[in-house]
């Protein structure tokens, strides 16, 4: 065979395959992108559909349900977190605006909560009863308002909040005051818009009896989570997030440590971007990409 004739022999089977590679790369790309969407579909509410909300003034996390010297010591892991996180905190002796409550008797709490305190809420009765009717280890939810994109209140919010305050996927109620003033900015593009979902309140409620065994880091990082996103009740998560501290799992599996990278990655997503009036679409894209590079879920 001569030379010139093996060159180009070489040049027909090096073709195809580096075709070949080409192919079997953006199916890689396309396939860890779609598994990233899914992740994050299945863990936040409302992503990709509606702006998530997020905190925007300094969080002052609270604890409330413990003994005085376990309690201080899962404050001072919640403030770490959130410092970690990205998050700016209020000093410390501030008014709380992100709460964990441990009590043994979930459903029941946040059923009283609503009637004592209702503006600590966006649902209505029968959106408590059905967000408390299935019994859950920890029940979330935010109290969220639109605000224009520099963080002035909306106007005619009672309808802006029936539109936004779908926290677990139940029914809304009443959303901020009626008073407040109307503001349109005309700033919106297909990826940023004139208005933002801010996180006003936080509370998670965690089963006081299903805590035992379990240490003081994964109660902070799975309380971390629910305190900053807006997290489905019903999600099923990936075994290797702390969102799964309470699942149960086959003889000899232990639950995860603490915030997997995966988890790390949601909130770093949402809270990377100095402003957050972003479409849903582009927030989900922040989100879903920042999974995507963190590798799959341990």
């Amino acid at each position: 065979m001569t030379q010139l004739r093996f060159a180009l022999l070489l040049s027909m089977i090096a073709a195809p395959l580096s075709a070949q590679t080409t192919v079997d790369e953006k199916v890689t790309v396309v396939a860890q992108r779609v598994k990233a969407e899914a992740l994050v579909r299945e863990t936040l509410d409302g992503a990709g559909v509606l702006q998530l909300g997020r905190f925007e003034d300094k969080v002052c996390p609270a604890v409330v349900g413990l003994a005085p010297e376990p309690a201080e010591q899962l404050l001072q892991l919640l403030r770490a977190n959130i410092a970690a996180l990205g998050g700016d905190l209020q000093k410390p002796g501030c008014t709380a605006n992100a709460t964990v409550i441990f009590t043994p008797e979930p459903a029941e709490f946040v059923q009283e909560l609503a009637v004592k305190q209702p503006g600590y809420f966006s649902m209505s009765p029968a959106g408590i009863k059905l967000f408390t009717e299935k019994p859950r280890p920890v029940l979330s939810w935010h109290v969220i308002e639109m605000r224009d994109r520099d963080g002035n209140e909306l106007g005619n919010s009672r309808e802006l909040g029936m539109a936004r305050a779908r926290i677990l996927d139940m029914p809304a109620a009443a959303g901020a005051p009626m008073s407040a003033k109307v503001l349109r900015n005309t700033g919106a593009t297909h990826l940023a818009t004139s208005s933002r979902a801010d996180m006003l309140f936080g509370f998670a409620v965690i089963d006081a009896a299903k805590i035992q065994g379990k240490s003081m880091r994964q109660l902070a990082d799975l309380a971390t989570l629910h305190l900053l996103l807006e997290i489905k009740q019903d999600a099923a998560p990936n075994p290797g997030s702390i969102l799964s501290l309470f699942n149960d799992r086959p003889e000899g599996a232990a639950a995860p440590p603490g915030l997997s990278s995966y988890d790390r990655a949601m909130v770093d997503g949402l809270y990377r971007p100095q402003e957050n009036n972003r479409s849903a679409a582009q927030q989900f894209s922040q989100i879903a990409t920042a999974v995507r590079k963190a590798g799959d879920p341990e």
